[in-house]
């Protein structure tokens, strides 16, 4: 997307503005790597890692289903806010008990990442963590977290932070990019969208914005990292310094070798659960796919007008002309155009070969999440920092690239 994106939605199938690249990706290609560089060089003064859907501690909204009801239930009222809280508590233990490092960022992914990088940059999982719900308002929500985690750093010139993201924490980071780019009008039209958040950083965030300049000054000091990121929300080029696309692909079609394998119509089961063509989740996170909590629909829908806009109504044929409800017939359509790349950032399309690790059933890990866990796993970890690292160097040797 351009700069002044004012968070216009990227359309399907996407226009990639940097020339795409295939890497095929063995586990030790990040053994001999000097990852020190990634602050000596590159200046990075934290990397922040930010896992994606389901992976947080409300991914279903059920504590905020129950702080609504707390709120209009008189002498209920704190009983149901502390069983909310605790219920937000646990929820990211239970996660992190079922999910371990397939398709979530652990506490040992962070410290295996710290050990690698040595003493800088610092590395954190963000804490706390955000809800992990598949809606706008909640990865609204996250960028408007990470603006104010930006405020707290107060970067120096020099200095650059890497959010390292998975799934749809890349699509808040997009969010993020409008955000930082800073244009006015814009900006005013996604806090009103948004309503009257009662969290502490809502308000935070508006006041910082308020109060910078456009762009706002940290814009160019943020890199962006986004593993298995569904192309949804346009990027501002001018909120960020640098945007790597990472993806798991397998080309479907040799003279289109960069598009995903279409979602619809359906296709082979056994092909899906082996990850056959990459990552299937990636592809079916588009747009039409959120799911809002009951208590934010309202909010949800106010939100989505402002980005999906600029998102066209797509061309049917006979295949989906007459599939209802009209939503679910647009998201088929869309589906059918095997959108695989994102129109800005540098998309690194990624075939593994597999580590040797399998899942308890027994598969290979690279097929993990019907091909959307890998990206997250430790066994892969120096490979991905590996690949980080050499397209940073190539998109800080090329003035003007992303």
């Amino acid at each position: 997307m351009p700069p002044r994106n004012q968070f216009r939605h990227q359309s399907y199938p996407t226009d990639p503005s940097l020339p795409l690249s295939f890497h095929r990706l063995r586990v030790t290609d990040g053994d001999g790597v000097d990852f020190s560089q990634l602050h000596l060089q590159l200046g990075v003064r934290e990397a922040v890692l930010v896992h994606g859907t389901f992976m947080g501690n409300d991914p279903f909204g059920i504590s905020a289903v129950l702080r609504t009801f707390a709120r209009k239930s008189g002498p209920l009222k704190t009983p149901l806010l502390t069983l909310a809280d605790v219920l937000r508590e646990k929820m990211k233990l239970v996660v992190d008990g079922l999910a371990n490092d397939v398709g979530n960022y652990t506490p040992e992914y962070c410290a295996a990442l710290q050990q690698f990088v040595g003493g800088d940059p610092i590395v954190r999982l963000l804490q706390p963590t955000w809800t992990g719900q598949n809606n706008h308002l909640a990865r609204a929500d996250l960028a408007a977290r990470l603006l104010c985690y930006l405020d707290d750093m107060q970067l120096t010139p020099e200095e650059t932070v890497l959010f390292w993201g998975h799934s749809h924490a890349g699509n808040a980071f997009a969010i993020l990019s409008n955000l930082l780019a800073n244009d006015r009008g814009a900006v005013a039209k996604f806090f009103a969208a948004a309503g009257d958040q009662d969290a502490e950083h809502w308000a935070r965030a508006r006041q910082i914005l308020n109060s910078g300049r456009s762009p706002h000054p940290w814009a160019k000091s943020v890199i962006f990292v986004a593993f298995g990121t569904p192309v949804r929300y346009g990027w501002d080029t001018n909120g960020y310094r640098t945007l790597l696309q990472i993806l798991h692909h397998r080309s479907a079609d040799e003279g289109d070798a960069h598009r995903a394998q279409p979602m619809f119509p359906a296709h082979s089961l056994t092909d899906t659960l082996t990850a056959k063509y990459g990552d299937w989740v990636q592809a079916f996170g588009i747009a039409g796919t959120d799911v809002p909590t009951p208590t934010s629909m309202q909010e949800n829908r106010a939100v989505a007008a402002i980005l999906e806009a600029g998102l066209t109504t797509p061309e049917h044929g006979l295949d989906t002309r007459f599939i209802v409800p009209p939503k679910f017939r647009d998201t088929c359509a869309r589906w059918k155009t095997g959108t695989r790349c994102h129109d800005d950032g540098r998309n690194l399309l990624v075939q593994y070969e597999p580590c040797g690790r399998t899942t308890a059933l027994g598969s290979p890990i690279e097929e993990a999440l019907l091909g959307h866990g890998v990206a997250t796993t430790l066994d892969w970890l120096p490979a991905h920092l590996a690949l980080v690292l050499k397209a940073l160097h190539a998109s800080n040797q090329r003035p003007g690239t992303q």
